[in-house]
């Protein structure tokens, strides 16, 4: 599933669906300066485990940066 959210004029429906992914335990993807970033809840064990899956690592041995 595709959701674009603009920054000039965020629509409030694109952001609750977003949210909503986040809590069922999906993630996003999101372009920073250089590259795209990966996100989830950082409490949902099982979205770590999916972002450790994905760029294969192991949980355990590594360090995660989190955005507020």
């Amino acid at each position: 599933m595709l959701i674009k959210i603009y920054p000039e004029n965020p629509n409030p429906k694109a952001i609750k669906q977003v949210v909503q992914l986040l809590r069922n335990g999906g993630l996003i993807i999101y372009p920073t300066d250089t590259v795209y970033g990966l996100c989830c809840d950082i409490t949902n064990h099982r979205a770590i485990g999916s972002i450790c899956k994905i760029i294969n690592i192991k949980p355990d041995k590594s360090n995660f940066s989190f955005i507020c």
